[in-house]
């Protein structure tokens, strides 16, 4: 491809990603702006209050791990930025519990009691923002694709 027909397709593809980053904020998991630009500034803001009070987490799934970042958030709107960076399909199913994330249970896949809510698969290569109003207490993030939960890919996340 010449150079001259990269540069445009950079400029489109920036465009996208930043629209999808400033669209996939708000206060909750069925809220998005894609309004004006006013409406753009106000969601990025909100989003930097989010970040300043710990409540944005950048989740990272690898084979066969999760890896919250930070691992403690405020109660209120948590938004978790969850990346696969794996080889495989991973997802996060985020459950309210008293046990150890190590603790909930044997098989190919465990119990999700107590979940209040998860990604969905996330390919490979790929991301997904997830925003949940979260009560304070202790969580357990899981991968509850057939076999992963037990070969390790859980973490233990609190709530104050």
């Amino acid at each position: 491809m010449s150079k001259s027909r990269i540069v445009p397709l950079l400029m489109v593809a920036g465009a996208f990603a930043t629209a999808g980053v400033v669209s996939g904020c708000g206060s909750s998991s069925s809220s998005s702006s894609t309004t004006s630009s006013a409406a753009d500034v106000e969601n990025t803001t909100g989003v930097a209050k989010d970040v300043a009070k710990g409540n944005t987490v950048v989740a990272t799934l690898t084979e066969m791990k999760i890896v919250p970042v930070p691992k403690t958030a405020k109660a209120g709107n948590v938004t978790f930025d969850t990346i696969n960076k794996g080889q495989l399909p991973h997802e996060m199913v985020v459950i309210k519990t008293d046990k150890p994330a190590n603790s909930l249970g044997t098989g190919s896949e465990v119990p999700e009691t107590g979940a209040v809510g998860e990604t969905g698969d996330i390919a490979a290569g790929q991301s997904n923002k997830l925003t949940l109003k979260l009560a304070a207490g202790h969580y357990a993030l899981i991968c509850n694709l057939p076999g992963h939960y037990m070969a390790g890919m859980y973490a233990d996340f609190d709530v104050s």
